[in-house]
């Protein structure tokens, strides 16, 4: 009877251990799938809090930071408790969504002749870009920046004349060519461009309070991760193009770096293939925003000891701090001027006790006047409707000339503001003959209607 049941016992034990072997393998596997988690969370903290990802073309000394991914709604993310099977499970389920390729085709120095041809093989091929264009070319050719903007590409802003002695001499002289260029592309498209790449890039020329000031702002400065070639040299051929800029089809996001400049007839030879291979090569294709994480190269020992003078915080205080709300939403300042309309952004006015105070050349040159500057008075002087106007910022008053050439003199808190002359909306609006009628606020917009 007792062997018996030592037999009974041993059948039972015989007969349980795969089951246990399958057990242990299985926990043996969790532990290991869970373990490798926490090494790969380890190895990315270990570089710091900004990850780094290393441009092919440039010189290993080189990178660019690179700020962690943000949440996606909708998808697991592995939870801070590392001794938790999650991370492992959610690691596992979203491994083919880290396998999505992106490239995003950037265009500097234009637009010139070359943009046309760039633009014609973009539409043929399906495929949108991001031009960033210089202020003066823009200028010169408001039709192929419209053409741009209506063919759904991105524009970003690289300046108004790309002379880095001027741009890398002091940050107030490369802010007053960014908000330059802003408004010639805001004039021609109606949309200020958010995005910004500083010619040459920002290795070497940005210090720390370039970066800075930038972001405080409300922009998205941007380098790259591939670099064409196609700027080393005059004439670099289209086959070096293709080969530079195909260099890596790995990576998970690609910036490349091409020009549509004067002189880069080859880039737009080597477009075709260097499309034809990243689609062959899995990549989509997507434009740059506001909301694409920026890929910024490190500051270099060079740039950050120039020794440039800083920005003092009065300057700061009044174009830097301001500036952010243009690009945060908020109520525009619809105005009605005779026949004419326009409209300030939030950042692009205040309210000051009651009334409206805007620039006043922003305000002016939009309803079809024009405005002057007299340094030596610091009275900007206005030509509109028929009148002469004076805004002296030192009296405070606004000198009105009419057609007949009799003067008033009429007190305003006429300010200077950074680099501008802010004024009282209604008492510029009644110096020219345009007094307001009506002013309304709704969820949309403030409105005031003139004369």
């Amino acid at each position: 009877m007792k062997g018996s049941r030592k037999n009974h016992i041993r059948r039972i034990v015989l007969s349980g251990l795969p089951a246990m072997a399958v057990l242990i393998f299985v926990a043996a596997g969790w532990g290991g799938a869970q373990w490798t988690a926490e090494g790969k969370t380890a190895s990315l903290q270990s570089a710091g809090s900004s990850p780094v990802l290393y441009k092919n073309n440039l010189p290993a000394a080189l990178t660019q930071e690179l700020p962690p991914a943000s949440p996606v709604p909708g998808k697991l993310q592995p939870q801070p408790d590392a001794t938790s099977a999650t991370p492992a499970i959610s690691l596992v389920r979203n491994n083919s969504q880290a396998t999505a390729k992106t490239v995003y085709l950037t265009f500097d120095d234009g637009p010139s002749k070359i943009t046309s041809k760039v633009l014609e093989i973009l539409r043929q091929q399906g495929v949108k870009a991001t031009f960033f264009v210089l202020g003066e070319q823009a200028q010169s050719h408001p039709e192929l920046i419209n053409a741009i903007w209506e063919q759904g590409h991105a524009i970003g802003n690289h300046t108004y004349n790309h002379n880095y002695h001027d741009l890398y001499s002091g940050f107030t002289q490369f802010w007053s060519q960014i908000k330059q260029t802003e408004e010639i592309i805001r004039n021609i498209t109606g949309v200020r461009p958010q995005l910004v790449r500083a010619p040459g890039g920002t290795s070497g020329h940005f210090d720390e309070t370039y970066f800075r000031l930038l972001e405080q702002a409300g922009y998205s400065v941007m380098d790259w991760t591939a670099d064409s070639g196609d700027s080393r040299s005059k004439g670099v051929p289209a086959a070096d193009i293709l080969k530079e800029s195909v260099a890596d089809l790995t990576a998970s996001r690609v910036i490349l770096l091409l020009h549509d400049g004067g002189g880069h007839e080859q880039s737009a030879g080597a477009l075709p293939e260097i499309i034809e291979r990243y689609k062959a090569a899995g990549y989509a294709f997507g434009m740059l925003d506001g909301e694409v994480q920026p890929v910024q190269f490190r500051v270099s020992a060079n740039a950050g000891g120039a020794g440039r003078a800083q920005p003092s915080q009065a300057w700061i205080a009044a174009n830097i701090i301001p500036n952010r709300e243009l690009f945060t939403p908020g109520k525009t300042l619809a105005l009605e001027v005779g026949l004419l309309e326009t409209k300030l952004l939030p950042g692009e006015y205040s309210i000051s006790d009651g009334q409206y105070m805007v620039p006043l050349r922003a305000l002016v040159e939009r309803l079809g006047g024009q405005v002057s500057w007299d340094a030596a008075s610091r009275s900007a002087g206005i030509v509109w409707n028929g009148r002469t106007v004076e805004a002296d910022t030192l009296r405070k008053q606004l000198i009105v000339t009419d057609a007949d050439g009799r003067q008033q003199i009429r007190s305003a808190d006429v300010q200077i503001i950074g680099s501008s002359v802010w004024v009282p909306l209604r008492a510029v609006l009644e110096a020219v003959g345009h007094p307001p009628l009506t002013a309304a606020v709704n969820a949309e917009e403030r409105r005031v209607t003139a004369l």
